[in-house]
């Protein structure tokens, strides 16, 4: 018989401990409460004291900030949002769950994850065109599939009537080498009138090589990629036209990131000791094309308050997406057998429609209707294995392309409808729910590895999802709220297939989709001078993800359950000083029938303790400083059950990072240091040796400065 020990102690702390979780504050003074910013994420802006779950805000100002002292969008959010795992620093958020489960990405409500999961879902926008970054933790009904542990909605930089130029410099101090410096240049122009505004946005990036706190030039990712020696370009504009009737909106973003590096993983420290030595950067690579990652959307919307049904949000959307990989040696592997580099192409166009129909003055009706159709292939380039070995691994010549995963079209529609109505004056009751049909098909192809003959087909799937909360407004300054949510989405079709064995059969294949209920409870806190939060939060699947242990598809799915504990503090001692922080703690479990007992989740899916702290000062209004102590903890859990892959024991480590700002007139100076006392660590992500062996592990930045010069016209 199942045996939950752990789940009734937390269930104990939870009923005698205030609950609850708010967004992060930096620079806004706490007068400037939390209640009243408009999250859009919830399909149409509702004020945040109206959400019966947690919920984040990172404004641009915050994202500035933070992007001075890290090198991408991941790392901004493991550093500003409880309940996200840390940051890979490589291409990958492969290991940067929410609540250890999948999030789902938009931008402007377009959605980044694809059918074929390649986990780089947070790599597919510049910083410098992100107005604000909204994450709703927990699984959503309202959006429907891929949102199980939570949604992160990034809204595109606001038309305003200004230009801006900036221009950055990043160098590594650990190691003073030009290989080491890094290039940045924007170029923002915005105006119009009443009846029409736009924005242009330009944003062009070299990052060059890193280096660890030894000075030594850190090693290639091997098995997710990373941004060592990497030109990025940002294309983005947005224009609006203002009727009486309604805003007409049309924006496209392009973003590309491209590496070119001499600098190859090298595989002689594989044979080693996993864990005993870390990844070595070996010159002389030839690889024609290397780690890519291209974005490209096109939205077309409509917003208007004058329909008979209500105000009214739609749009229509294309997105052309390419992401390519490092080559991977699978030859000793049967599922693979080859020497080969992976790329995934992707090409979506869909809709989304939203009401809010007031009910009546105490009640609203939000409803609405999405649609999606996703046609991915995922071929491999191949490569001549006798001059691989012979270079040590640096030559990789081709010898032509195969298919990998066969090309998939996928449908999703989903019909949502949400009741919130205000019960009394203190009491606020939300309940919906979202009817979901997913379909896809692929036509016959060849196993990459064993040459497995598979036979095309379709299958599809069709659930309902419920979600109901209550917000008890205590007082003017407190609320309390409770919520069950239900969150849903597929397994990755193209993992399944790419592993699929003679006699094959889509209809059999596990490919069940997930759902989730999620549970929570919480407290939101505002007292003049200071706002807190804690929440607790419970989740539970009769199936879990579909994983590959040693190369090869984990089957069956087992149930499982997570579960943790979230807190956030921020306090404005007085008019030059403000501190806070956040914390997190997650646990979560699989139940493995043949030993009849719970083990633990990996480490990919489940974060260490989480803690960050910052204190920030202003003697003026032109200067501002801010000072940020980051901890990740232990864990072993995965470890002592031997779970597999993923269950290395984590080690903790501790950073600190710097970051000032100088402003005068038109004139803003930004210094950021990153690991300000050059820690010697491993990332979470490089401790549990993706590719199960040392060219994996791979250490993390040393101290590394940021600094930037911006003029606005």
């Amino acid at each position: 018989m199942k045996q939950n020990k752990r789940l009734p102690s937390l269930l104990l702390v939870a009923t005698i401990t205030p609950l609850s979780v708010s967004a992060v504050a930096e620079e806004a003074t706490l007068s400037q409460e939390m209640e009243t910013v408009k999250i859009t994420a919830t399909r149409q802006g509702m004020e945040a004291k109206e959400i019966a779950h947690s919920v984040t805000v990172i404004d641009r100002q915050q994202i500035e900030n933070q992007y001075q002292t890290t090198s991408n969008l991941g790392e901004v959010l493991a550093k500003t949002v409880p309940g996200m795992a840390p940051a890979s620093k490589t291409l990958t958020n492969y290991n940067q769950s929410i609540r250890g489960r999948n999030l789902l990405v938009l931008i402007d409500g377009i959605p980044q994850n694809t059918n074929r999961n390649v986990s780089r879902d947070l790599m597919n926008i510049d910083v410098s065109n992100i107005e604000q970054i909204e994450v709703l933790r927990g699984g959503s009904a309202v959006y429907g599939s891929g949102a199980a542990g939570g949604v992160v909605n990034i809204v595109t930089r606001q038309n305003e009537h200004k230009a801006t130029s900036k221009i950055g410099l990043k160098s590594a101090l650990s190691e003073l080498d030009s290989d080491g410096l890094g290039y940045r240049a924007e170029q923002y122009v915005g105006g119009g009138d009443s009846n029409f505004d736009y924005n242009l946005n330009l944003a062009w990036e070299s990052t060059n090589s890193f280096f660890d706190a030894d000075g030594d030039r850190i090693a290639p990712e091997p098995s997710q990629g990373d941004m060592s020696d990497t030109d990025s370009l940002s294309l983005a504009g947005k224009a609006r036209w203002f009727t009486d009737k309604g805003t007409l909106s049309l924006s496209a973003n392009h973003f590309d990131a491209e590496q070119d590096t001499n600098y190859a993983s090298d595989p002689s420290v594989a044979a080693l000791p996993a864990g005993s030595v870390k990844a070595q950067a070996l010159p002389g690579l030839q690889l024609d094309k290397q780690n890519r990652t291209r974005n490209t959307l096109l939205n077309l919307a409509w917003d208007t308050d004058k329909t008979p049904l209500g105000s009214l949000d739609a749009q229509v959307y294309y997105r052309d997406y390419h992401a390519r990989f490092t080559p991977f040696d699978g030859r000793a592997f049967g599922t693979w057998n080859s020497l080969a580099q992976s790329y995934l192409d992707s090409e979506s166009i869909g809709s989304r429609l939203t009401f809010n129909t007031d009910l009546t003055k105490a009640s609203r009706l939000r409803w609405g209707l999405d649609m999606n159709r996703e046609k991915s292939e995922m071929p491999v380039t191949t490569f001549d294995g006798t001059a691989y070995d012979n270079s040590n691994g640096t030559i990789f010549a081709d010898t032509g392309d195969e298919v990998f995963v066969p090309p998939i079209t996928q449908d999703n529609i989903g019909g949502f409808a949400q009741l919130e109505s205000n019960l009394t004056h203190d009491l606020r009751w939300e309940t919906g729910a979202r009817y979901e049909y997913v379909s896809a098909s692929f036509n016959d192809f060849t196993t990459l590895g064993q040459g497995n003959q598979i036979q095309g087909g379709d299958i599809s799937y069709d659930d309902f999802l419920f979600n109901t909360g209550l917000i008890y407004f205590v007082n003017d300054s407190t609320e309390l709220y409770g919520s069950f949510s239900q969150g849903f989405e597929l397994p990755d079709i193209g993992l399944r297939l790419r592993y699929a064995t003679p006699g094959f059969n889509i209809a059999g294949s596990d490919l069940e989709p997930i759902k989730t209920d999620n549970y929570e409870i919480g407290l939101r806190n505002y007292w003049g001078d200071t706002q807190t939060s804690i929440a607790a939060f419970y989740s539970e699947s009769d199936l879990g993800q579909t994983t590959i242990q040693n190369l090869s598809l984990a089957l069956p799915r087992s149930e499982e359950r997570i579960y943790g504990v979230e807190l956030t503090v921020d306090h404005q001692l007085d008019d030059n000083w403000k501190l806070g922080g956040l914390l997190t703690w997650t646990e979560g479990e699989r139940y493995d029938e043949n030993d009849d007992r719970w083990k633990a989740l990996n480490g990919y899916r489940i974060a260490p303790l989480q803690l960050h702290a910052y204190t920030e000062y202003s003697p003026n209004n032109q200067w501002f400083h801010r000072l940020q102590v980051n901890y990740s903890g232990a864990r072993d859990d995965a470890f002592e059950d031997q779970i597999g892959f993923g269950s290395n024991e984590v080690d903790a480590y501790t950073t600190v990072d710097y970051s000032a700002r100088y402003q005068v007139a038109a004139h803003t100076l930004s210094l950021g240091i990153e690991n300000l006392f050059n820690e010697d660590y491993y990332t979470v992500y490089g401790q549990l040796l993706r590719n199960g062996n040392n060219q994996s592990h791979v250490t993390a930045s040393g101290t590394t400065v940021k600094a930037s010069y911006q003029y606005q016209w």
